[in-house]
Formats: C-alpha cells, sequence, structure tokens
C-alpha cells in the first residue's frame, strides 16, 4: 500500500476505514441525473451495422394491422454505494483511492468526489462535492471518527460486529486492515484468530474447504501464537486449527484436488505470504505412496497421502504446544496428549499413544481439574484391549495360513441360534466359503478388516498363488512387529493397580479415585472395596463423580446419587460434552427410582441436548420414552404419549441400534396407541413390529400377541383369525 502523507493518514483513512455510508441513495431522480454523468466509455454511437438490424426487424413486421404488444424495457436496479470504504493504496488526481466490499471504487476527479465501477470511469454510481467530508447527494454523509486512537478501536469492533451479523466479506476487509494498520496492538492476536475462523466460514457443513481456505486459515492460526504470550488464545487457535486438520483428515478433498492441479507458481505464490514449501509438501517425495510401484499417483493413493500428512500435521500441532504449555494446568495438556495419540494411532502406531497416554495420567492424574485425564483413561483402556485383540486374532489367522494341513476344529453359532460343528485342514476350510465365514468369524474376532476381507474373497488362491504366499507372509513379519513393540507391560489391570498402590501410598486421593474407577470398570476386584463417600466428592474429578453415582443409585443412595452429579454441573459444568450428558442421565435415573417421572424426562432430554451422540445416548432415548410413557398413563394426556412415541421413534429409525432395542421401541409406539384407545393405530404398530423385526424373539410375539386383543378390542373377528395364523406361521419358523 502505498504511504499517505501525515495529514491525509489521519484523517482520510480514520474517515473511511471505520464505515463510509450513503444515504437516501438510488431513486428515480437521481438515475436520471447519474445517467447523464456517465462517463463517455458508457455512450456507444449507433453504427451502420445496428441501423441493418433495425431495418431487417421491420422487414419481418406483419403485414396487418395487428398491433404488437409493448417492448419490455429491463428496468436495471440501482446499486447500493452504501459499505465500507477502506484505502486500495492507489492515487488519483493527489487523493488516495478507495474501495467497498462490492468493488466500487471512490476516487477523485480534481474537482468533485465519485463512486463508480472503475477508478477513473466507469458507470457513476454517486458523488459528493470537493470536500470529502461533506454531505454527498441527496444528503448521504460520511461516518467517521476523529483521531486514529478511536479509528483503532472503531475498527476493531466494526469488524466484530460485521462478524457476528454473518458479514463476512466485510469482518475480513476490516480485520486485515488493522493488522495492516496496527501490527503491534495488543488486540492483534485476537484478530488474527478470527481471520483463522472466517478464512472456513463460508464452507458449509456438506463441502470441504479448499487448499487456498486452508493455506488461509492455518496461516492466521500460527499469526495468534506468533503475536501473543497469552495461553488462552495460543490454545483456542491451536484447538481450532486441530479440528480443522481433523476436518481435512476425514474427508481430505480439498487437499486432493490440489494435488492433482499442482500449479508450483502458485504454491511460489502462497510461499511468499509466510510459507514454506515444505509446510504445503510443495517438496515432498510422493514416491512412498505410490504403492502399486507405476509412479504416479491415483485417486486412492493421493487420498491416503493426504490424510496421513493431515494426521501428521496434527501431531505436529499439538506436540508443538504441548512443549511451549509445559507450566501451564494440565486440562489443556491432558487434551492435546490425547489428539496426539488419536494422530498417532491413524499413522499406525498405536503403542506409541497408549505409552503417551500412560504417562499423562501418571503426571496429570492427581489433579481432578484435569478433566482430560478422564478422556484419556476411558480410550486408554478400550484402545488397549482392542489393539491387544486386534493383533492377536490377526498373527493367529496369518500363522495358521501358514500351515495349510494343519486340522483345525470349531463350533459357531448360525443366525437361527443353531450351534454347528465343523472339522477339517485350515486349507479344506479356507477353499470352502460357506465354512471359511464361521471360520473367521469364531476364531478370530476383532481381526483386521482388510485381511479379513482379502482372505474371504482369495479363499484357495492364498495358499496356490506364490504372490498372494508372499503378500501374506510379509502380514505376518508385520503383525509379529506389531505384537513385539506393544506394551504388555501397561495391560490395563496391572497398570492401574500399579498406579493405586502408588496413589494410596502417597496420599494422592484424586489418582486413587480415578484408579478405583479405572479398575473397577475393566472388571477387576484387585483394589478391593470401596463405598462412594460424600467427604471424597472433592477430590473427585467428572469422570469419578459419575462413578460414584452410577455406585450410588445400584445402592439405592439416591439422595447422594444427586448430589455428585449436582457437583459435577457445578465444578465442570463448562467442561461440556459427554460430562453433561453423564450428569443429566444419572439424574435422571435418581428420578426414576423416585418416581417423579416427568422430572426424569426432562434430564434426559438435557442429557441428549448436550451430547446426542454419547454410547448411552439410545439409552436415554428409550428412557425418556419410558417416562413421558409413564407420565401419560397418569395424566392420561395425549401429548405426553405422542412425546413418548416420538422417542422412540427415534430409536426405531436408527439403523445402528441393536435389533432389540428398535423392537421394543416399535413395540411401545404400539403401546402409546393403545393407552389411547386407538386400537387400530396400535394394532397397525404391533403387525409393524413383527413385520421389520420378525427375528427380535422377545418382541415379535408380544406384537402378535397384543395386535390380537387390539382386533378383539375392536370386534374385527376375521382380523383375529388371520393374524393368529400369522403368529403360527412364525413360531413355526423361529421357535422350531
Amino acid at each position: 500500500m502505498k504511504n499517505l502523507n501525515p495529514l491525509s493518514s489521519l484523517c482520510l483513512y480514520t474517515l473511511f476505514v471505520v464505515c463510509f455510508f450513503l444515504v437516501s441513495c438510488g431513486g428515480e431522480d437521481e438515475g436520471e441525473e447519474t445517467a447523464e454523468q456517465t462517463s463517455d466509455q458508457t455512450e456507444k454511437p449507433t453504427t451502420p451495422e445496428s441501423n441493418n438490424l433495425n431495418t431487417q426487424a421491420n422487414d419481418v413486421a406483419p403485414a396487418d394491422d395487428t398491433e404488437l404488444p409493448p417492448a419490455v424495457v429491463e428496468v436495471k436496479k440501482q446499486p447500493n454505494p452504501n459499505g465500507v470504504y477502506l484505502p486500495t493504496g492507489e492515487e488519483k488526481n493527489n487523493q488516495p483511492v478507495y474501495a467497498n466490499q462490492e468493488g466500487f471504487s471512490m476516487w477523485f476527479d480534481g474537482t468533485i468526489w465519485k463512486i463508480t465501477d472503475e477508478t477513473g470511469g466507469g458507470k457513476l454510481i454517486s458523488m459528493g462535492s470537493g470536500t470529502i467530508n461533506d454531505n454527498w447527494k441527496n444528503g448521504a454523509k460520511a461516518r467517521y471518527y476523529p483521531d486514529e486512537e478511536y479509528a483503532k478501536d472503531a475498527t476493531f469492533r466494526l469488524a466484530v460486529a460485521f462478524q457476528g451479523s454473518n458479514d463476512n466479506k466485510n469482518a475480513v476487509r476490516l480485520f486485515e486492515q488493522f493488522v495492516m494498520q496496527f501490527p503491534d496492538d495488543k488486540l492483534v492476536a485476537e484478530v488474527y484468530l478470527s481471520l483463522g475462523d472466517l478464512s472456513i466460514s463460508e464452507v458449509k457443513p456438506d463441502e470441504q474447504p479448499n487448499y487456498q481456505q486452508i493455506v488461509a486459515a492455518r496461516k492466521n492460526y500460527r499469526m495468534v501464537r506468533a503475536k501473543t504470550d497469552d495461553i488462552e488464545l495460543a490454545s483456542d487457535s491451536t484447538f481450532n486449527e486441530g479440528g480443522l486438520l481433523e476436518r481435512i483428515a476425514e474427508n481430505p478433498e480439498g487437499l486432493v484436488n490440489h494435488y492433482y492441479t499442482f500449479d508450483e507458481n502458485e504454491d511460489e505464490a502462497i510461499q511468499e505470504n509466510e510459507f514454506t514449501k515444505a509446510e504445503l509438501n510443495a517438496s515432498k517425495d510422493f514416491s512412498e505412496y505410490d504403492l502399486n510401484g507405476d509412479k504416479q499417483l491415483d485417486f486412492g493413493e493421493l487420498y491416503d497421502l493426504a490424510t496421513f500428512e493431515s494426521f501428521k500435521e496434527i501431531e505436529t500441532l499439538y506436540t508443538t504446544y504441548i512443549e511451549k504449555s509445559k507450566d501451564s494446568e494440565g486440562a489443556r495438556v491432558s487434551q492435546a496428549t490425547e489428539k496426539i495419540g488419536f494422530a498417532c494411532e491413524k499413522q499406525g502406531r498405536p503403542s506409541e499413544m497408549l505409552k503417551m497416554y500412560f504417562e499423562n495420567i501418571q503426571k496429570f492424574g492427581n489433579d481432578p481439574s484435569s478433566v482430560g485425564v478422564d478422556e484419556i483413561l476411558k480410550k486408554y483402556t478400550k484402545k488397549y484391549l482392542e489393539y491387544q485383540k486386534l493383533y492377536a486374532s490377526t498373527l493367529a489367522l496369518l500363522n495358521q495360513l501358514q500351515s495349510p494341513d494343519e486340522e483345525v476344529f470349531f463350533t459357531y453359532l448360525n443366525r437361527k441360534g443353531i450351534e454347528e460343528e465343523h472339522e477339517g485342514t485350515v486349507e479344506e476350510i479356507v477353499k470352502d466359503r460357506r465354512k471359511l465365514l464361521p471360520f473367521l468369524n469364531a476364531k478370530f474376532e476383532g481381526m483386521d478388516s482388510e485381511i479379513y476381507s482379502e482372505v474371504a474373497r482369495l479363499k484357495g488362491a492364498v495358499f496356490v498363488n506364490a504372490d498372494y504366499r508372499n503378500k501374506f507372509k510379509a502380514y505376518l513379519k508385520k503383525y509379529q512387529s506389531y505384537q513385539e513393540n506393544f506394551p504388555s507391560d501397561l495391560a490395563p489391570e496391572n497398570a492401574f493397580l500399579k498406579l493405586l498402590q502408588q496413589a494410596t501410598s502417597n496420599g494422592q486421593k484424586a489418582l486413587e479415585l480415578r484408579m478405583r474407577a479405572a479398575l473397577d470398570a475393566v472388571g477387576s476386584r484387585a483394589a478391593g472395596t470401596y463405598s462412594p463417600q460424600r467427604s471424597d466428592f472433592p477430590a473427585a474429578s467428572p469422570g469419578v463423580l459419575v462413578w460414584m453415582a452410577e455406585k450410588m443409585i445400584s445402592l439405592n443412595s439416591i439422595n447422594d446419587a444427586t448430589a455428585a452429579m449436582e457437583r459435577l454441573l457445578e465444578v465442570y459444568g463448562d467442561s461440556g460434552g459427554e460430562f453433561l450428558f453423564d450428569a443429566n442421565y444419572l439424574l435422571g435415573q435418581a428420578k426414576e427410582k423416585e418416581r417423579d417421572f416427568q422430572s426424569a424426562a426432562v434430564y434426559y432430554d438435557s442429557a441428549l441436548t448436550n451430547s446426542s451422540w454419547h454410547p448411552n445416548s439410545d439409552d436415554a432415548r428409550m428412557r425418556r420414552g419410558m417416562s413421558f410413557f409413564e407420565v401419560g398413563k397418569s395424566t392420561k394426556n395425549q401429548a405426553d404419549f405422542e412425546k413418548a412415541s416420538s422417542s422412540f421413534e427415534e430409536i426405531r429409525g436408527n439403523t445402528e441400534a441393536s435389533l432389540d432395542r428398535r423392537a421394543e421401541s416399535s413395540f411401545m409406539m404400539g403401546e402409546c396407541r393403545k393407552n389411547l384407545k386407538d386400537y387400530a393405530g396400535a394394532a397397525f404398530l404391533y403387525l409393524e413390529t413383527t413385520l421389520n423385526f420378525p427375528s427380535a424373539l422377545k418382541w415379535a410375539p408380544k406384537s402378535y400377541e397384543q395386535a390380537i386383543r387390539c382386533y378383539e378390542q375392536s370386534g374385527q373377528v376375521e382380523q383375529v383369525t388371520m393374524i393368529e395364523k400369522q403368529y403360527a406361521d412364525w413360531q413355526r419358523k423361529f421357535l422350531n
């Protein structure tokens, strides 16, 4: 931007960086006047060609006296010149040129100020006088602040206001103007944080950010950390950037499109914008992703590259954050550690993830306010057991495939619940598809899904094709390496017991309670017995409070359980997410025990509002439905039964819910209609249950029986006979 002289920098900048609003612009009078004042560039003389066209048009007119409809003249809407005008860095007739968010140019023609669609010409939109601060046409005025100090404050506040009203285009322009004029101001880090968020604000939920948006957002987030020592701002920028990278890793469409249309000149232009080639992957050797060795990357290989690189960037981002936050409170550090572990796992290094998680538990486990430790504890146990099973099952299969003549015997429970017995050599079973899938499912639960699919697809070719034999030997070697590096000494039961003993010896009450809860979760009795006490609440983290409340509810200590969850909401309410779900979910159960079903339904509703994706969300929906159902039975109010039915319907339509849960929900929808004495509607829902969930051995027969009762109640004898026959057919098929 070209420097203005000191006077214009003070007056004109402060005038237009904040806001230039024209009022009472447009209208018929103005339209006629501005048309006369339009530049000669817009006046086009009549040409012979145009006269010829007119003549031809007359020649084809109808011969009779039929009147033609009047020509429709398109009335062009007068553009609105109002908006925020910022200096462009150019000058015209010794005065600075300004532009607004719509691209209109405001410039001095030597006599008056004009707003046109081009600097120095174009269509005239509005005009002022020789002095920019004077009234413009039709009484329009410029609003401005008198000195630079106010201009800075106004720029920031106006940008925030635009951001709050979702006028992102103006917000970006004003924030960018702020960092350009006041690069060392105390607010500049906050401005960069907003610019980072705004860089991807136009991306819809079902779309993915493109490469340029990703680059812009990450640059701004990095600038936050470069411009501040405030740990909160640094944390916000880190986790916002991490969230963006997770979104990219989940669907790296923007990066893949960039790799397909890679333009070295474009990357060089971006590099000038403070990015290095390494950060943009511009100079990366992609050969390691050329899995089929054809010296080029197909879409799948590019997709893997983009995904892997995104997880690698997540790991780097949070590792750097932790290194700079060693002396800060543990909650954010634990959350960052969980993100690093997640990235390590996605890069094929789950053992590193587990070791990292255990170190974090050791370091921050005695701080109840370090909420991230509770999340890590849950993931640690789940992931350890998952990978322990994955490695053991996959290795067992791969070893057996190396011995095709080995005799094996296994039992398998088929879909009808009948146990089948199979035996034969490994090769015989693998070649027989009817035995292969039961063999894989019965003996190798939790194995590598890709290897499972390959064995199911290749069958006997695994033994006869040399390439396939070598491929499975490579798989075996890889999984042997995984198993050797797996931290068997950190098995949850042993590791948690060791930490419990350490905590008890050192008087670390918060760590002790966490370990008792963790050992209980894995079903270990090694910790001995423990009865939760209210006196332990101050040392209890959110996860421990949830565990205590569950114990108290099971012992019918309802008041104590309620107190535990009320403390969780009071002390850790800002943590949000799953803890708020847990608190409201358990408060709902406590109210159920007291038979206060109205309050229970409200708590379950609050739980689902806070975390509808929680593992217990379907149970909360079922309990909410049952609570409204009980309320309806006492009030006889149709609205309560409708609420219950709506909650049940959410579960019935969830294809990820268990078959039994969906069948129960469908049955309960029939119960709601029956209690309203809508026997026809109830019978329909009961029969719908038998049709949609015939293998639900508990709910299908109940539905048949209730449908028969409904038809009996309404006197439809023919329907009763028909349903009894269908019920008998179902019993022969599913019970015999």
